[in-house]
């Protein structure tokens, strides 16, 4: 029979093993549902430059999502948006050698999609600054409400510019970035997405 300390320590244990397994697990969703995000912003990249989509574009694929998946909240025209900016900010992550040569355009699929909301919101037209937000949210476990902050207060002009190459990394598990990943409402509407497409399969 184990003694009372040791029990406690086992308990213990088994917390941190089952945390960490949900960060893991958390990272997985994130990551999954930021590569639709991204695929989907391609093609309604290339879709919206044909000129007979016209200016209901957005409006029509909303709607249409919308139908197919009415639970699901992440097909509003303002997302749809965003996952075209997610696209144009970084064409070079569809590049799966590239992926294997460099960490930097792997780093984007490990943040949440409401951190990169932000970041789009104030580098819309410069992936470098970008990217510098998304790796010293990696770097730093960076609540969104950090990464405000340090948007508003041009953190990149102050720091530098370069972007230094870091290996990849599991957010603490007690940290707020790994906080935000487990609690964020796009997980949960991807997961309710993913269920929508096995339940008609």
């Amino acid at each position: 029979m184990k003694t009372n300390k040791e029990y406690k320590k086992w308990i213990e244990e088994i917390s941190l093993r089952f945390r960490k397994s949900q960060i893991k697990a958390a990272l997985k969703v994130n990551s999954d549902m930021l590569r639709f995000y991204w695929s989907l912003g391609k093609d309604i990249s290339e879709m919206s430059k044909k000129t007979e989509y016209g200016k209901n574009f957005y409006k029509s694929v909303s709607e249409d999502l919308k139908e197919r998946f009415p639970n699901v909240k992440s097909f509003s025209v303002t997302n749809l948006k965003y996952m075209r900016y997610f696209y144009e900010m970084y064409p070079e992550a569809g590049n799966r050698q590239q992926l294997a040569d460099d960490f930097k355009t792997e780093w984007i699929f490990q943040i949440p999609w409401g951190h990169h909301m932000k970041i789009f919101d104030k580098c819309r037209d410069n992936p470098n600054r970008a990217m510098f937000y998304v790796r010293k949210t990696l770097e730093n476990n960076w609540s969104r409400a950090v990464l405000m902050n340090f948007l508003d207060t041009d953190f990149y002009e102050r720091e530098g510019k370069a972007l230094t190459n870091f290996s990849e990394v599991l957010p603490d598990y007690q940290g707020d970035l790994a906080q935000a990943i487990t609690r964020d409402p796009y997980n949960f509407d991807f997961l309710k997405f993913v269920r929508s497409i096995t339940k008609k399969n």
